[in-house]
């Protein structure tokens, strides 16, 4: 399916077919939204954390926190 990009976005779009990555613009925008969502979630998790360490609550390590992310969306330790 072709999208009526503004030409900045369609040039990203086309960068990332180059790669060979993707077969299509539906696959770089399905991507590009499920890494966006991903980095919502965890900016929102640092975020409540940090108001808990404010509060004066122990709250959990940073590695902790960095692991229940990891498991959440199956990324390897090493990633």
């Amino acid at each position: 399916m072709s999208y009526p990009f503004p030409l900045d976005v369609a040039e990203l779009v086309q960068k990332q077919l180059a790669t060979g990555e993707y077969v299509s613009e539906d696959e770089v925008l399905r991507d590009a939204l499920r890494t966006l969502d991903a980095e919502r979630e965890e900016w929102a998790a640092l975020q409540t954390g940090l108001a808990t360490l404010e509060e004066g609550n122990q709250g959990v390590s940073i590695e902790a926190a960095f692991d229940s992310i990891r498991a959440k969306h199956n990324i390897a330790a090493d990633a």
